[in-house]
């Protein structure tokens, strides 16, 4: 028996929001100092990473949430998908939409 699938709202609150938008990497933009941040919605887990390093790292037309998924903390239990394919995870792009988080930082 398959697992059923999520409620239409979770999937259009979850996946579908600002900061999992899918953009390329080219029209991502740093802070002041240069940085990408990310927060999590769930834990107080946050991160930076310099954009110059995710230019090195990812191609110019590389998806957002491609790359924020390649990036997910290995740490996090809710990062591995569900038998439905959901990642619980709320890893996102702070400076997209996301909350403010805590203070452990993410692992580039």
């Amino acid at each position: 028996m398959r697992p059923a699938p999520p409620p239409p709202r979770y999937m259009h609150v979850r996946d579908f929001a600002q900061q999992r938008e899918q953009r390329s990497l080219a029209s991502l933009t740093a802070d002041e100092g240069g940085y990408v941040r990310f927060v999590c919605l769930h834990c107080p887990r946050t991160g930076k990473i310099p954009l110059a390093t995710l230019r090195e790292r990812f191609r110019p037309d590389a998806g957002l949430v491609d790359i924020l998924n390649a990036m997910l903390p290995e740490d996090c239990a809710k990062s591995v998908p569900d038998p439905s394919g959901i990642r619980a995870c709320g890893f996102c792009y702070r400076d997209l939409g996301g909350a403010q988080g805590g203070s452990n930082d993410a692992r580039p």
